[in-house]
């Protein structure tokens, strides 16, 4: 059984499993130590082989464009002024910085698109804005387009939704359109991108649940069916969307809205919705939760015996005909405040940042289940008090 398995056991079963059986190498960035961090998953555990001060003061969201063998970090820039990194990532996964553009102050998601991946998008959260770059030369990164979003006046929620603050950007499935979630305005943009190029032009908004404030979403295809999923983080729910194509235009119809943790479930004061994720086979969909508190899990000091709280990752199972979920797991995250976690490519693993506990914790998954099944490595990552790690990628 899984469940007697040791966590050392565990990743000797996943990597034993790999046709290279080599380890997995993955990027940590925090908040309290400025830093970007390498790290090696084998069979010693986890561990930090490097780390990089040139994402800036508050680096936060990476994307990898594995084929150029370079990767982007956002400074979030709490001072005043963002940043964009491009590093070109060693053959060990350590990384040599190429490049470092000063842009709008509070980058929060990015995402690589266009021909040859030569166009960046980035969501600006306190600055309102969207902003698109050209990367096609690492080495010197480029702005070609922005938009920057007003209000007639505060939102349902008026001390989170006082401006639009835009806060991720998400492909659609035919590489056509892009959709950017805005907390601040109960909106979902959405931008035609143009055939062989890396612009885009703005065309008409969904219009989200008043006071949800969209934070985070992701699409699925199921056959000729497209959905889309967005986590709310102002209402904690989820919202599921019935996705349809006509006239060069992306429409969504709403199929549902219910709480985070499923029909009928709720959560604390103080609970803010973070992370959604796809698993790589399009059946299943997981959710972050932050300032719950609401699991204990053993202790991953094996010299401590005291349990630790932990919020929680949620797993839905997508029904392929209608877009509904169906909850499957309320697993711990490995700690306190999930504020970013990735899935591999397998979808045999999920690394979790935990923000409020300078800790990375990798899990294994269970493909056909969805779930996720023991603790395979962990590290700490992050010095000082809170603000620790905020986001993980695997390099692949």
């Amino acid at each position: 059984m899984l469940e007697d398995v040791t966590p050392m056991g565990l990743l000797s079963l996943l990597l034993a499993a790999s046709p290279t059986a080599t380890a997995v190498k993955l990027w940590a960035t925090s908040y309290n130590d400025h830093a970007l961090y390498t790290l090696n998953l084998a069979h010693e555990g986890l561990t930090v082989t490097s780390k990089s001060l040139d994402c800036g003061s508050e680096p936060t969201w990476m994307t990898l464009d594995k084929g150029k063998s370079t990767l982007y970090c956002l400074n979030e820039g709490w001072g005043g002024q963002g940043g964009l990194t491009s590093y070109k990532v060693n053959e060990d996964s350590t990384l040599k910085t190429v490049d470092i553009l000063p842009i709008l102050k509070s980058p929060v998601s990015a995402t690589l698109y266009g021909p040859n991946n030569n166009g960046l998008a980035i969501a600006h959260y306190d600055t309102s804005t969207f902003s698109s770059f050209d990367v096609k030369d690492t080495s010197k990164l480029a702005l070609s387009q922005n938009e920057t979003y007003t209000m007639a006046g505060p939102g349902p929620v008026p001390d989170r939704q006082d401006v639009p603050h835009l806060h991720h950007t998400i492909i659609d499935p035919t590489n056509k359109f892009m959709v950017v979630p805005d907390l601040g305005a109960d909106r979902l943009h959405v931008y035609a991108l143009q055939k062989g190029s890396i612009k885009w032009t703005e065309i008409d908004p969904v219009v989200a649940l008043p006071g949800s404030g969209p934070r985070h979403g992701v699409f699925a295809t199921a056959g000729p069916q497209t959905f889309f999923y967005v986590l709310n983080e102002l209402s904690n729910t989820i919202s599921g969307y019935k996705v349809t194509y006509a006239q060069d235009k992306l429409k969504m119809t709403l199929l549902f809205n219910f709480s985070s943790h499923g029909p009928g479930g709720s959560v604390p004061a103080g609970t803010k919705a973070a992370e959604l994720k796809i698993s790589p086979d399009q059946r299943f969909v997981i959710a972050s939760s932050r300032g719950e508190n609401s699991l204990m899990m053993p202790n991953l000091d094996p010299r401590n015996s005291t349990a630790v709280p932990s919020d929680p990752l949620i797993t839905f199972k997508i029904d392929g005909s209608t877009g509904a979920l169906a909850h499957v797991q309320t697993a711990a995250a490995g700690g306190r405040n999930p504020r970013g976690f990735n899935i591999n490519k397998a979808g045999t693993l999920v690394a979790s940042a935990l923000q409020d506990d300078n800790r990375v914790v990798v899990f294994e998954r269970d493909v056909c289940s969805g779930e996720l099944v023991g603790v395979v490595g962990w590290a700490t990552v992050g010095e000082g008090d809170g603000n620790g790690p905020n986001y993980t990628l695997f390099d692949e």
